[in-house]
């Protein structure tokens, strides 16, 4: 399934997406906040490209949701990703998003975002999403605030790193759309 905003389309990753991934992993900046590693070398991104829609173990095939890479329609560049991603047993569905550092700034994020949540809640029908947040992510939360989510707690994230955890419910979300 693809998604579309003005600018932007969400699209599953492909093999072609390797390069920018690659990328998009190794800038410790982008990084920072995350809890992820970089990639070892460029075919580790492809073999993570191609398995993630195609592992039938894995949040596509299972949930028909997941990551996806967001282009930029005027020109088919690869911005970074965005997507839903089921955590089956906490019981919850986030919402992400990862941007190469040469495109923040330029609301990629909450556009993808915003497109996101309408297909959680009109395509899948979900109540709620989350977003866990590193508390000093300070453009993250700026995000998570524009799509309209609110703080519900703070925790430890993998019980060492301060972190945030914002929601939003499919009636906030229907509420800010009208």
């Amino acid at each position: 399934m693809i998604l579309e905003t003005e600018r932007l389309y969400l699209r599953p990753f492909q093999e072609k997406d390797a390069p920018f991934l690659f990328d998009l992993n190794s800038d410790e900046e982008v990084m920072r906040y995350t809890g992820d590693h970089a990639f070892e070398n460029l075919e580790a991104a492809r073999t993570f490209a191609v398995d993630y829609v195609t592992n039938t173990q894995g949040q596509c095939v299972l949930y028909d949701m997941g990551r996806k890479a967001v282009i930029r329609k005027e020109d088919d560049v690869f911005l970074g990703w965005s997507g839903l991603k089921k955590h089956q047993e906490e019981g919850f569905v986030d919402i992400g998003y990862r941007f190469l550092k040469k495109y923040w700034g330029k609301g990629y994020a909450t556009e993808s975002g915003l497109e996101v949540l309408r297909h959680a809640f009109q395509d899948h029908g979900l109540n709620k999403i989350a977003a866990h947040v590193h508390e000093l992510n300070y453009g993250s939360q700026v995000v998570a605030k524009k799509l309209g989510m609110q703080l519900e707690y703070r925790f430890l994230w993998d019980r060492r790193e301060a972190a945030r955890h914002y929601e939003i419910t499919r009636k906030t979300y229907l509420n800010n759309s009208n």
